[in-house]
């Protein structure tokens, strides 16, 4: 799904709500506000009448299907702009006329007092060009049945594109999920914010491009929601910030990295060297001392430390914890031991450990048993995939799939850690109760590697000096734009780790610091 907001660096189009939540918004504008209720759908349908001409040329016929609520309302006002436009406008109305009453009752009236022809499903589809779906929006409650299914349908089988109003009718606004049968949208238009739908299992399929636009609500109506939004270019300004020019490479923190043993030093390299292409000063990284020959060729910037030395659980964890107390940030995980006697090294390191720390693959599932442990260790990042999840909340990865923004906010309230939960459309979950969304990445990044290179960027934003949260949101966006950056240079396919390395430096030179 791609995403933009109008107009461009409008702030508030990047907040994310739940369609109560919108609704509640709309009351407080409208009731305590004082600003008119016909005054937001006017202006809603005028931006979708906008969407539909930047795709659609004039005089193209437009087949606009109404429901009898406000999303209709919303079409109705699309189809009167699009006729003094000098499109063929033609309103479906896919429910009783009696059922259509309030503002969307006038908007109805005004649509054919202006000339657009309004026939019912019974009057035939008619021939399109283009067709905006304004039949349920985010008022669907249950399976969509009946007519409503029928011109769902249609429009899906038609090869028209297909413009959805706030969300696409049949897509469930607060989880993604289908209600039997949903729109197939090219653009959906949103109001204000995103929906969390818009994120979430089907709906980034079924939106197509989501365009958040404004409609005149005051920001003072969206005040006390909670605060969820999508990551976008003003994240990255601290990870981005000019550099002084009497820096040296302490100025830029020491990342050590516990990853890797043998036959599994990849996970190590790429933790490693994703943290130097992400601006750590130095790395040192600690394996087994077996694994140093075959990862120093390949890391002559490295620094190198025998870890897990011995048969001393105590002995082995005292030596890290030593060498991290002198350190500006951990990586702990990627390709670790997953041993009885590595488990026992993570318990007795992890309440040693005084700052911030990175969480990833092995490592999460150590602490599975007992996630509470975290809560000892200050500034922790955690970076589970969905299966990984799964195991520290002790349920079934389907349930974390079914609710992701759920488990994360659940993860880190159990850990007290910042939480990544990974995946499409990656979420960064605060304990203090924040959720943000990544927007960017693509399923070429599916593949063996990408975690261990999120986990090196993030703790070289940690040891630079970025704040957890901070240092979360900056590097799942860094790392996902850096994703999208190596499928445009290689392909989707042919994606592997190394060039989201690669790519870490085309992003940096790209950015613009939003004004």
């Amino acid at each position: 799904m791609t995403f933009d907001v109008h107009p461009a660096g409008w702030r508030a189009g990047r907040r994310v709500v739940l369609p109560d939540e919108m609704r509640a918004a709309d009351a407080r504008a409208i009731d305590g506000l004082g600003v008119p209720g016909l005054a937001l759908m006017e202006n809603a349908g005028r931006q979708v009448a906008d969407a539909l001409r930047a795709r659609v040329a004039a005089p193209a016929r437009v087949a606009v299907f109404v429901g009898a609520g406000n999303n209709g309302g919303d079409g109705s006002v699309s189809a009167r702009h699009l006729l003094g436009l000098g499109y063929a406008p033609v309103i479906v109305l896919c429910a009783p006329r009696e059922k259509v009453r309030g503002d969307a009752q006038v908007m109805l009236d005004a649509a054919e007092a202006a000339g657009v022809p309004v026939h019912d499903v019974e009057g035939g589809w008619p021939v399109a060009d283009a067709c905006i779906d304004a039949l349920l929006g985010t008022g669907a409650r249950g399976d969509v049945r009946g007519v409503m299914a029928t011109a769902i349908a249609w429009m899906n089988a038609s090869p028209a594109p297909v413009i959805a109003v706030d969300v696409p009718s049949g897509l469930c606004g607060v989880t993604g999920r289908v209600l039997g049968l949903a729109v197939q949208a090219t653009e959906t238009v949103t109001f204000v914010c995103a929906r969390l739908g818009h994120w979430l299992q089907q709906g980034p399929a079924l939106t197509g491009h989501l365009r958040v636009v404004d409609i005149g609500l005051p920001v003072a109506a969206l005040a006390g929601l909670p605060d969820r939004r999508v990551l976008g270019e003003a994240d990255l300004a601290l990870a981005f910030a000019p550099r002084p020019l009497d820096a040296h490479k302490g100025t830029f923190g020491h990342v050590l990295v516990v990853a890797g043993s043998p036959g599994r030093t990849g996970a190590a390299r790429l933790a490693v060297e994703a943290a130097q292409r992400a601006g750590a000063g130095l790395v040192t990284v600690a394996l087994p001392a077996a694994a140093h020959p075959l990862l120093a060729p390949a890391l002559c910037e490295a620094m190198y430390l025998d870890a897990f030395a011995g048969e001393d659980a105590a002995a082995a964890a005292a030596a890290l914890a030593a060498e991290a107390g002198t350190r500006d940030a951990v990586v702990l995980g990627p390709g670790m031991l997953t041993s009885a006697f590595a488990g026992a090294v993570l318990a007795d390191l992890l309440p040693r450990l005084a700052g911030p720390v990175v969480l990833d693959a092995d490592a999460l599932n150590h602490l599975a048993a007992d996630p509470e442990r975290l809560r000892a260790v200050p500034g922790a990042v955690i970076t589970p995939h969905p299966g990984e999840a799964a195991r520290l909340l002790g349920t079934s990865t389907a349930a974390v799939q079914a609710d992701r923004p759920g488990a994360a906010a659940a993860l880190a309230a159990r850990t007290g850690a910042v939480t990544v939960l990974k995946g499409a459309h990656t979420l960064v979950a605060s304990p203090a109760g924040t959720l943000a969304i990544c927007p960017a990445g693509n399923p070429g990044m599916a593949t063996a590697g990408m975690g261990d290179v999120l986990a090196g960027v993030i703790g070289a934003l940690l040891a630079r000096g970025l704040a957890p949260t901070v240092a979360a949101e900056a590097g799942v966006y860094w790392h996902a734009r850096a994703g999208d950056r190596a499928r445009a240079l290689r392909s989707e396919s042919a994606l592997i780790a190394r060039d989201v390395i690669d790519a870490l430096a085309e992003v940096e030179r790209s950015w613009h610091c939003p004004v």
